[in-house]
């Protein structure tokens, strides 16, 4: 569908090597089509190079090659293409192989798979075998091998993912040499199986082929799951020689096809170490730059030709095989059921070919056949007849019966041949519609095994043959069996079967059946007795399990007697948190003050004074920050508390009822009080000169503006006209070119009647000046401007029409609007606002109609009975009267023919106010027929929002909230929590902050906290409440402070980093990790007990790697919360668990807000050819995903793409009833006459709906999609005045619509390759300067690499360095003109220095005769010496400095900075760069900030990164280089977002959060979004990719229980001292307990509470027998180390294995002998790390890793990086015990879970397809009659295999409960519950059956001994970024295990001096060289 096929060359460069990083752009040639969409743009400065080939591969459709040319000097590893390409092509492919360390990723969210991707289906069937997940080879089960396919595949659907299975025909020799038959017939009876259950699937010939390049370039899967394993292929002796040929072509089978993927530029995962991880499924990846186009050439060259070969055709290819098949159907008729046609017609044709073959043959041969036979027909009656669930049993191997594994064998491999072939015949036949194919369960090898030796066995005991009583089969069974046996060619009856012919056969007699499985005994767990654990158990009873009293024997003798170890009374986590490092003035204070020795007072003194100092300088810093965060504090009143608040909080409750019940009180007051007529009539008096005041001064405005209005009308002039009327109306301080409200002309007058007038007035003078300039006739080139004149023209129309529609307006005002809307070709929208105006007239009179009525009725129904009350009423009705006369007067002019309300012509006279089109003159005849239209595409982001904003009733905020955020402040008012889920930019965030308002108004101790996800949140949100309500005061002696701020890092209060303050504080602003820490602390419960509110921001963080913090704290916390997201996938599911954990712990009920509507609508770009093309949304979308899926929930499009979208699918389909009622003059024209936002937005529902039903109804096909999303790149331009359909004009940037012809030669978006440009400082800055020039700036540019965003700054500094100097000193004339400046410059500088000079002498030489003075006074001349001092203090001026020269200057020709801001902030612009560079900034950091230009990731000084963020905010900077930091929530509103670079980090999710921080409310009326240099492939699926579904990671954590029961316990041991408990113990029990039966996670089938709770009592007998519980659950042994390295969980459980029985000690001793102080390798640092990369930090490493080692001469890693050595012998059996032990746990976890459900439906189906088997007997009756008596029968039952764990598809391979290894359990359990790699806190634990444990990476090991971070990327594969986190986390972890030892160790034991030693070289190398 894409057209026919485009010859493209592109340059290639080879893949990464083994020194360097990776090369940029790497490119696929030969892939033709593919190669087409994703060229790279060639930078500017390449233009040049591109247009030559360096490389450039292709081979034509026949497979012949053609002339190449490659850069041969590129490298593979240590060598170069050169020396490798004497290899044999196999042999290059293995030398690229053994090259690669594949990246540990997440499938769903680095990437992507919830865009489609491509699963190779016969590499899943290889790898599930190869890895010994399935025993197909002896087995040969079809149905097990399908239960393990549609696992995965359904785990990979759960977790969000969208594939497609792709099976190449190619893989039939690889099969067939590696397998035989068998596994060629699976895979061709599971293709049978996806098409009859509707499984996505697609085939091909090979990967060469052009059908599958076709299919690539139109799916572009987002990447490609493979296998990477190499083919074991056996040599044999019998092969012939082209066959032993075929095996090395055939051992690279899968990564020739690896390499062929990353051709098309995306990654490429693998099958091999896939885990699934809580709501991860993570594997590991290889970079499309890994990619080689020379090595791939030639493996093609090779395999073509393999794979082209023609097979010789098989007999009866004639065959209508369908027909058969249908014959046989209508044959069986009831005889054999629907589900097992597909089987008993293979079976039968098997069997009637074997017979047939069998003439002529020993008799030997025939009744060895006959048994074969027959053994198959009754395999198939017992497949269709025993239950799923009792097909599980124990038999005898093949591998013990010589007859079956030499001669049976062979028989079923022709079995097999014959079945593949007749499946590949189905699944090529024309004429299989209609007919049911069942090929899941096709042939089950166990049962066929059973049944032969069943057959043989009892054949030779019985005298050579087997009757039907030995079977006793039913007689439907016996009639359906003799059915198949005649079908198969024979003429006698099915029984008796013969085998007296095969007694004599060499290996006859059966081996003996094994044993049966033993059932699962009964799990026994220690009786813990437990208050706590009592109080969970009573929600759900455990069950199934044995409960023995356990013993309290010490587990730790080792320690407490050998090393003299003592367990602590308690370690305070968070005291421990509290203590932050020093920092390096302190330090030094504390060095200087111990050489000292002595501290004298006067030390004493300098030490309080720099504290002081350091608060000081704190406060500053935290006061220009908040100062930075504009109106914060206007925001909130001030917070005054009155003396006693506990008293007035009642009080203030009930004013709170009064306000919410509205003023009905005040109203009964003002009732009771009685006013004089005196008092009444002052009163009125002071309201009437008020307002006469206020008339007087509009009318004196009025005489000042007059004369500005009547200059509009003069203007001929374009920009003039555009800049007066804007400053006239919007002012000149504007933010923005939004009309509503008129705020200039809004605050120069204060009636709305003046305004009304004043805005008419600038109307008829506009269009006057639009007579005058003669719009229509203005050249081409000013087309645009006048464009944009008529839209602000618009605008005000429409916002009069808003502002004054309802009063002000009067016929003449509703006249001259509508006359200025048809002038300028608006006369449907001139009509609707008549009809709006006419409508509130109506209305208006209606209601004083109304109002006289009851006037006049209240005044006949009442008496006389008070005459001075009628007197005065008549004087009121009087002056009122008078009043009305003098008001008619003063507007006679204006309503000299109005009448009375009541009068029957009144309509008629409104309607003589319309206007006709005819009579009015038109300015302006740009917009064409369809005006709607024309609103769409240009005056999208000046249409109304209308979201219901009004002032607060209440009045409890400063500003107008709109509708949505008044039920917010109503929800917390009502003290009720609420999940908000609201776009970035729409005002959530406040309501926040006025939870922190109320909680501080109502005492001084109640606390709200704040979580935020980043440190760099956690700052802004600091300055925004210092900002807000530092108003608030607190008693003189109080200890209470207003903020807070706890981190890992510091804790602060009041600004000020003091550790432990932060507990008097009001507002605490934390991370989840903390808040977690304190709410479980035991020494914290006072502190929680004061908390009012928390405040989640970015609450989706929940679903990511540090998810379990966020969960723990929504289960925690005793009080209502609000919680924050832009970016929550199914929201419902996410407030439905809220609302059961608040329901567990009794508290308020969740509330739920989503808010759907973006303020302000983003505008996508994509940078190209050095200019800015807009992309619409359609162009990413991709044809067969929205056949399928439809569209993304989230997927938005502005006005401007929405009528863009209707014109050009018009276009291609013509005219349509679904489409055309759609065209936006037909669909507006009665329904609005100026559109709204709203209005927008249903429309584009409407446009989106039928969009997809013209896909699916195919009114749209495949050719008209591709050229919709063709069209779309190039825009149609609006022909002015022309007759025919509206044709939407280009979109660009901001106001700057280009009217031009549409360039030719702009690239295809889909061709687009990821390029280098954004790396190229001149195309950066021309990007910059465009945005500049287009008002687009400031701009964030994202991007995820530090080193990259480093060198961006660097670069772009220097180029607007160089730019400069060569403007000045780049030509001759230009240097001459440059140095007169600068002579001039130094000779003023000369003067200047000489005059300072002489004035400094002067000076001294005054000191001098100051000195004489001095001495004079001596003897007594006093006045002498005070004139003199008068004298010497003369200022004369500081020192002057020399001119800068012209080219080090800032230019703004060449700087981003703004001099608008510059002026207004200088003072403190210079003084914050002059901070910086005290601080030791770089300078050219500081010289990027001079020029506007600044960079903010987690590597920058926080001073440096603050300081960007004011300046920022400020205006200064206009760009700013960012990582993830700026991702959530950063108030730095730009006007752009630009993304460039590729990182897996960039998901949806992430670019939906970075891409917000454009267009921010109030700043701007819409946003921007660049792409630079991106590959298309990302774009598409950044922009049409949907949020996966928000999950938590359902990690069940023993460490997280034995936290729990610590804290209980403390808690006890306070009540039994009758100490102080500030939380009851059933509220603490209860907000505990969610975590540990309410996870937040989603599973079909599993019962995840049930599991959870049984869980919880398994893990407290894990902690028990691991010797930190005590059997009164208590806490003993090494507990206090465990909880507190509980972020390192399973590390220290292990930890604490290890060190209780003294091997760490023990290797420790033993290796301090070998140390060398000049081997670093030998250190005990090392030696210790060499251990602790085992359990701390772990990164996995792929099965199969690179062979080659770095070649550089030093720095080198361990000897076997990137793999870890193993473990010393001793701890690693110990820590393969602790594994052993907590497998076997799980294991009767999920035995004990499995039991509480017994088997049923919900289990008998398959994962995937949900095929459903038979779980009773067939209706029939049982296949036996007699089951006992019945010998084959009692075979199997005495056979069966009993279990509850297993699940029926895996139970039939004769395995019980025992599973053989984690991927067994994981994969193989019963879905009553769910089992991830979470579930189980082993180390390296290998997930298949394996030696050792797994592969583990070096990294940390080698940073030890080479100290630098940047060779991890080589060695390692861990790029710099993530090297740092991991290393510094390591380091965390190896402080906190050094604090918990020294609370144990004694002072010289040698664990804790080697733990310190190593936390101390950590720092010291992360701080050094090493470190960078």
């Amino acid at each position: 569908s894409f057209g026919s096929r485009i010859e493209q060359s592109c340059r290639i460069i080879g893949p990464l090597a083994a020194s360097g990083s990776p090369p940029v752009g790497a490119m696929d040639d030969d892939m033709d089509d593919v190669s087409s969409f994703m060229e790279e743009e060639p930078s500017e400065k390449d233009d040049d190079a591109s247009d030559s080939r360096t490389d450039s591969e292709d081979l034509g459709d026949d497979g012949d090659e053609v002339e190449t040319d490659f850069d041969m000097t590129a490298r593979i590893g240590n060598l170069n293409r050169a020396q490798i390409a004497e290899l044999p092509p196999e042999g290059q492919l293995a030398k690229w192989f053994d090259t690669l360390l594949p990246i540990e990723v997440d499938l769903v969210t680095e990437l992507d798979a919830s865009n489609l991707f491509f699963i190779h289906a016969e590499s899943m069937i290889f790898d599930i075998i190869a890895s010994k997940q399935v025993a197909f080879e002896e087995d040969t089960q079809f149905l097990r091998f399908t239960y393990a396919i549609e696992s995965l595949l359904s785990r990979i659907q759960s977790a969000g993912g969208v594939f497609r299975l792709i099976f190449f025909e190619a893989s039939k020799r690889l099969f067939s040499a590696a397998f035989g038959e068998s596994v060629w017939a699976f895979r061709q009876a599971f293709l049978l199986h996806c098409r009859s259950a509707g499984i996505d699937y697609a085939v091909f010939p090979h990967w060469y082929s052009q059908e599958w390049k076709d299919h690539v370039a139109e799916w572009r899967p987002s990447f490609f799951l493979l296998c990477n394993e190499p083919v074991e292929l056996e040599a044999d002796e019998e092969e012939e020689e082209e066959e032993e040929d075929e095996k090395p072509k055939l051992r690279g089978f899968f990564h020739a096809l690896m390499l062929r993927c990353l051709s098309a530029r995306t990654h490429v995962a693998l099958f091999r170490g896939m885990q699934y991880r809580g709501n991860r499924m993570m594997v590991f990846s290889l970079e499309p730059d890994c990619y080689d186009s020379f090595i791939d050439h030639n493996v093609q060259a090779s395999l073509v030709a393999l794979f082209s070969e023609e097979e010789e055709e098989d007999e009866g290819d004639d065959e209508d095989i369908c027909q058969s098949y249908r014959d046989f159907i209508k044959k069986a008729g009831d005889l054999v059921p629907p589900n097992s046609l597909l089987r008993s017609f293979v079976a039968m044709r098997f069997a009637k070919g074997t017979l047939a073959r069998c003439q002529g043959q020993n008799p030997q041969t025939i009744a060895l056949m006959h048994v074969v036979v027959k053994t198959l027909l009754v395999q198939e009656m017992l497949l269709r007849q025993i239950p799923l669930d009792k097909r599980a049993y124990s038999t005898c191997p093949a591998s013990d019966w010589d007859l079956f594994g030499e001669n049976i064998v062979g028989a079923l491999e022709r079995y097999f041949e014959t079945c593949s072939k007749d499946l590949a015949k189905l699944l090529n036949a024309d004429s299989s519609e209609g007919l049911q194919f069942d090929s899941c369960d096709l042939f089950d090898g166990r049962m066929f095994r059973h049944v032969f030796h069943f057959v043989i066995d009892r054949g030779l005991a019985k005298k050579g043959k087997v009757a039907a009583d030995l079977c006793k089969f039913s007689d439907f069974v016996l009639t359906e069996l003799n059915f198949l046996w005649k079908e198969a060619g024979s003429k006698e009856e099915f029984f008796p079967i013969l085998v007296d012919q095969l007694k004599d056969l060499p290996g006859i007699k059966p081996p003996g059946l094994p044993a049966k499985s033993a059932p699962r005994p009964t799990p026994e767990l220690t009786d813990i007795k437990s208050d706590f654990l009592a109080e969970l158990e009573k929600a759900r009873e455990i069950k199934h399990i044995t409960v023995f009293d356990g013993t309290d024997e010490e587990r730790d003798e080792c320690l407490w007697q050998n090393y003299n170890w003592s367990p602590p009374a308690h370690l305070d986590m968070v005291k421990e948190e509290e203590t932050m490092e020093k920092n390096e003035a302190e330090r030094k204070m504390e060095e200087k003050m111990k050489l000292k020795g002595k501290v004298s007072a006067r030390d004493l003194e300098f030490q309080k004074k720099f504290q002081m100092k350091r608060r000081q300088m704190a406060l500053r810093s935290l006061h220009a920050y908040a100062k930075s965060l504009t109106g914060s504090d206007k925001l909130h009143p001030p917070i005054i508390m009155k003396e006693d608040p506990k008293e007035e909080k009642g009080k203030d409750k009930k004013d709170d009822k009064k306000d919410a019940k509205g003023s009905k009180a005040d109203d009964k007051k003002d009732d009771k009080e009685k006013l004089s007529k005196k008092h009444l009539e002052l009163l009125e008096k002071r309201k009437l000169e008020e307002e006469e005041k206020i008339k007087e001064h509009d009318r004196n405005q009025m005489k000042q503006w007059d004369p500005n209005l009547d200059a509009l009308a003069e203007i001929t002039d374009l920009d003039k006209l555009e800049k007066e009327m804007l400053d006239l109306l919007l002012g000149f301080h504007r933010i923005t070119d939004s009309f509503v409200g008129f705020p200039a002309v809004s605050s120069a007058f204060k009636t709305s009647e003046m305004q009304c007038k004043v805005v008419l007035k600038a109307l008829k003078s506009i269009r006057a000046s639009f007579k005058k300039m003669l719009l229509d006739r203005q050249p081409a080139d000013k087309q645009v401007q006048a464009r944009r004149l008529v839209r602000y023209f618009l605008c005000i129309v429409q916002e009069a029409m808003n502002s004054f529609g309802k009063a002000d307006i009067d016929g003449k005002g509703i006249k001259a609007l509508q006359e200025s809307l048809v002038s300028v070709g608006f006369p449907k929208s001139a009509e609707k606002i008549f009809a709006i105006w006419k409508d509130n007239q109506q209305k208006l009179a209606q209601a004083a109609a109304e109002a006289s009525a009851a006037a006049d009725k209240d005044k006949g129904g009442k008496d006389d009975k008070k005459k001075g009350k009628d007197d005065k009423k008549g004087k009121d009705d009087k002056k009122g009267k008078d009043d009305k006369d003098k008001k008619d007067k003063k507007d006679k002019k204006d309503k000299k023919g109005d009448k009375d309300d009541k009068d029957e012509d009144g309509e008629k006279d409104l309607d003589s106010y319309k206007v006709k089109k005819e009579k009015v003159e038109t300015c302006w005849s740009g917009v064409g027929e369809d005006e709607y239209a024309f609103q769409l595409q240009y005056m999208g982001q000046y249409m109304t929002r209308t979201v219901g904003n009004a002032k607060d009733p209440l009045g409890r905020v400063n500003f107008k909230p709109d509708r949505w955020q008044r039920d917010l402040l109503d929800i917390v008012d009502a003290e009720k929590s609420a999940l908000i889920v609201a776009p970035t930019a729409s005002g959530k965030t406040f309501i926040g902050y006025y939870v922190m308002d109320k909680v501080l108004r109502t005492d001084n101790d109640g606390v709200a906290v704040y979580v935020a996800p980043s440190k760099a949140l956690v700052n802004q949100v600091s300055a925004e409440i210092y900002a807000r309500f530092s108003s608030k005061t607190y008693p003189m002696h109080s200890k209470n402070e207003l903020l807070g701020v706890f981190l890992k890092e510091y804790n602060s209060a009041g600004g000020v980093m003091e550790a432990g303050k932060w507990k008097n504080c009001q507002v605490l602003v934390t991370i989840p990790h903390i808040l977690e820490m304190l709410l479980i602390s035991p020494s914290m419960q006072d502190w929680v007990k004061r908390l009012r509110w928390v405040v989640f921001d970015e609450v989706h963080c929940i679903g990511g790697e540090d998810g379990l913090q966020w969960e723990h704290t929504m289960q925690l916390i005793p009080c209502p919360f609000i919680a924050l997201s832009a970016t929550v996938a199914e929201p419902q599911h996410f407030h439905s668990w809220l609302g059961r954990i608040n329901e567990k712990k009794e508290q308020s009920k969740v509330e739920i807000v989503v808010h759907t509507e973006r303020w302000n609508d983003l505008y996508k770009y994509i940078y190209t050819g050095g200019a800015l093309r807009p992309l619409h949304p359609f162009c990413c979308l991709m044809e067969q995903s929205v056949r399928l899926q439809g569209l993304s929930s989230d997927l938005t499009l502005t006005p401007q793409e929405m009528v863009q979208l209707f014109t050009e699918v018009s276009k291609i389909i013509g005219s349509n009833p679904l489409w055309d009622p759609l065209s936006p003059m037909k669909y507006f024209s009665n329904r609005v006459g100026f559109m709204t936002k709203l209005d927008a937005r249903e429309y584009e529902r409407d446009l989106k709906k039928t969009f997809l039903e013209l896909v699916k109804a195919d009114a749209l096909d495949s050719a008209g999609f591709s050229k919709l999303k063709i069209a779309l790149q190039y825009p149609a331009e609006q022909q002015a005045g022309s007759a025919s359909a509206f044709k939407p004009p280009g979109r660009a940037i901001a106001d700057e619509e280009g009217d031009g012809e549409t360039p030719s030669g702009l690239a295809d978006f889909q061709k687009m390759g990821k390029g280098s440009g954004y790396m190229q400082p001149a195309t950066l800055y021309k990007l910059f300067k465009d945005l500049d020039n287009m008002a687009a700036l400031p701009a964030i540019v994202f991007n995820f690499s530090r080193k990259e965003i480093d060198r961006m700054l660097t670069k772009l500094i220097q180029e607007l360095k160089d730019r400069q100097t060569d403007k000045y000193y780049g030509t001759e004339e230009a240097a001459f003109r440059s140095k007169k400046i600068m002579e001039r410059r130094n000779a003023e500088y000369q003067a200047k220095k000489t005059a300072y000079e002489q004035a400094l002498k002067m000076k001294e030489s005054k000191n001098q005769e100051a000195k004489a003075s001095r001495k004079n006074a001596e003897e007594g001349d006093r006045g002498a010496v005070k004139n003199e001092a008068v004298d010497v203090s003369e200022d004369i001026g500081e020192e002057p400095q020399p001119p800068l020269d012209l080219a080090d200057e800032i230019d703004m020709e060449f700087s981003f900075h703004s001099p608008k801001a510059l002026g207004q902030w200088q003072e403190e612009i210079n003084e914050m760069l002059k901070e910086m560079k005290f601080r030791g900034v770089s300078q050219h950091l500081i010289d990027g900030l001079r020029r506007g230009v600044g960079m903010h990731h987690e590597g920058c000084k926080t001073n440096y990164k603050q300081a960007v963020e004011i300046l920022f905010r400020r205006g200064y900077l206009k760009v700013v280089f960012a990582g993830s930091t700026l991702a959530l929530g950063i108030n730095m509103p730009c006007r752009s977002t630009i993304f460039c670079g590729d990182s897996l980090e960039l998901n949806g999710l992430m670019f939906r959060q970075m891409a917000g921080r454009a267009g921010r409310r109030g700043f701007d009326l819409l946003g921007q979004v660049v792409f630079l240099d991106m590959a298309f492939l990302k774009i598409r699926s950044l922009i049409a990719s949907d949020l996966s579904t928000l999950t938590g990671e359902f990690m069940l954590s023993p460490t997280m229980l034995l936290r729990a029961l610590h804290e209980w316990e403390l808690i006890c041991l306070e009540e039994e001292s009758e100490r102080p408990i500030f939380r009851t113990k059933e509220e603490i029990a209860r907000c505990i307990s969610p975590m540990f039966s309410a996870p937040f996670f989603r599973s079909k089938t599993a019962d995840l509470e049930t599991q959870v709770a049984y869980h919880t009592r398994f893990s407290v007998d894990l902690l028990y027998r691991e010797g930190l519980l005590s059997n009164n659950g208590y806490t003993r042994g090494l507990a206090n180390l465990v909880t507190h390295l509980f972020e390192t969980e399973p590390a220290n459980i292990v930890l604490a294995r290890l060190l209780s029985k003294g091997l760490l000690h023990e290797y420790l001793k033993r290796e301090a002998k070998n140390e060398r102080k000049g081997d670093r390798k030998s250190h005990l640092t090392v030696k210790l790390v060499s251990i602790l990369s085992w359990l701390l930090y772990r990164r996995r490493l792929p099965s199969i890793l690179p062979k080659e080692r770095a070649t550089r001469k030093k720095h080198l890693p361990s000897a076997g990086s990137p793999e870890l050595p193993q473990l010393p012998e001793k701890i690693l059996l110990e820590v393969q015990a602790y594994n052993e032990s907590v497998f076997e746990h799980v294991q009767q976890l999920a035995w004990t879970v499995a039991s509480t459900r017994k088997i049923g439906e919900v289990d008998m189906a398959l994962p995937m397809s949900q095929k459903a088997f038979r779980s009773g007997w067939d209706p029939r009756g049982e296949p036996f009659t007699d089951p006992k008596g019945s010998d084959l029968a009692a075979r199997i039952i005495k056979q069966m295999t009993r279990y509850r764990a297993r699940s029926p598809f895996s139970a039939i391979s004769g395995e019980g409960d025992e599973f053989s290894c984690t991927a067994d359990l994981v994969n193989s359990a019963r879905n009553v519950l769910h089992l991830d790699m979470n579930s189980f806190p082993t180390i390296a634990q290998p997930m298949l059956i394996q030696e050792g444990l797994e592969p583990t990476n070096s990294w940390m090991l080698d940073f030890m001994i080479h100290g630098k971070i940047k060779y991890l990327w080589e060695d390692n594969g861990i790029g710099p970024t993530k090297a740092w986190k991991l290393i510094s986390d390591f380091r965390e972890a190896v402080k906190k295990a050094t604090v918990a030892i020294k609370s144990f160790a004694p002072e010289g034991d040698i664990v804790l001096k080697t733990f310190d030693a190593l936390g101390a070289e950590i720092e010291k190398y992360l701080k050094g060289e090493g470190g960078r």
